[in-house]
């Protein structure tokens, strides 16, 4: 008796899903650039910040357009005691986006975007909880400046002047 009215309602249910369509629309921006964007990077400590620019766009080199992006850190000890010991730091990443496109043989898009975090060390030493901490930390906020720039991006391929 259940399976039968397991099986009835199962059968009543079926017509109300034919005109789901299962797809996941990503941004044209993105899909613009990805897999298609020769990546050249500089500056001090880019490691991490190299690692999340070619997750997010590839690295083709016959790609249609060029990233270039100078990465720099600034770290500042905005708490400190009075045995030198910091008790909050601020992080200020900065990253000077410019993107060039190959075919026009022109600069399309040229910004600088900054993002900030601060971070609390919670004991002195090594303290392996505070340093998970501190690359979730730095690893978003690089997240969000990559994202940051790639809302930015126009979606033409105009030359700027």
């Amino acid at each position: 008796m259940i399976k039968s009215l397991i099986l009835f309602l199962l059968i009543l249910s079926l017509p109300s899903c034919n005109n789901i369509e299962l797809l996941l629309v990503e941004n044209s921006s993105i899909n613009k650039l990805k897999g298609n964007t020769s990546v050249r990077l500089s500056g001090t400590n880019k490691e991490r910040f190299a690692q999340e620019v070619i997750s997010f766009f590839g690295n083709s080199n016959n790609g249609e357009y060029i990233l270039t992006a100078n990465f720099s850190e600034k770290k500042e000890n905005r708490l400190v005691k009075k045995n030198q010991v910091a008790e909050k730091i601020d992080y200020e990443l900065t990253v000077d986006y410019s993107i060039f496109y190959k075919i026009m043989g022109c600069k399309i898009f040229n910004k600088k975007v900054i993002s900030k975090f601060s971070f609390v060390p919670k004991s002195f030493g090594y303290n392996f909880g505070t340093d998970r901490s501190f690359e979730k930390l730095y690893i978003r906020s690089v997240k969000k400046n990559i994202r940051e720039l790639i809302d930015l991006v126009p979606e033409g391929t105009n030359c700027l002047q």
